[in-house]
């Protein structure tokens, strides 16, 4: 799979972008505990590469992120983009889809209460956004709501 990973990013021009955040990172001269890298993916042309991987991606991201990291790793070390980098946990990899495929089992529905979504897989939430919460170093967040009967999902939400 790692193989495929470094496949896919070359082809995807994803490879490049890495190779551009690891210079950032290695002229500055402020030294990093970890290295954070948000990596847009395609989870259709990976699944053409290979269905595991694509499989993989869209059902447990975490262990697909941590296949990223491992070629991320191995690509730093083997091209020497970032000389401080000593493990491979100093790498955190966000992987970034660019879109879920169109079927009813990755969209969100905020109509449906209890919410009984409890797999870490990614899911597609449609509604309208009112407010974001400020950005810090280790969250990020956003609030839905939807007062006008009218609105997509509104139903049983009063």
């Amino acid at each position: 799979m790692r193989e495929v990973v470094l496949v896919y990013l070359d082809r995807s021009g994803g490879l490049q972008k890495f190779v551009h955040d690891c210079k950032k990172y290695n002229d500055s001269k402020q030294s990093y505990a970890v290295y954070r890298f948000v990596i847009s993916i395609n989870p259709s042309d990976i699944a053409e590469l290979d269905a595991t991987l694509g499989n993989y991606i869209l059902h447990n991201p975490l262990q697909a992120a941590q296949i990223f990291q491992s070629v991320c790793f191995i690509a730093i070390k083997t091209l020497s983009l970032i000389e401080q980098l000593q493990t491979e946990a100093q790498i955190s990899i966000l992987l970034k889809p660019t879109h879920l495929p169109p079927l009813p089992s990755y969209v969100l529905s905020l109509s449906a209460y209890p919410f009984n979504y409890t797999s870490q897989r990614f899911y597609m939430s449609e509604g309208i956004v009112i407010a974001m919460g400020t950005v810090t170093k280790y969250t990020q967040g956003a609030r839905f709501l939807c007062t006008e009967e009218t609105c997509p999902f509104s139903e049983g939400s009063k």
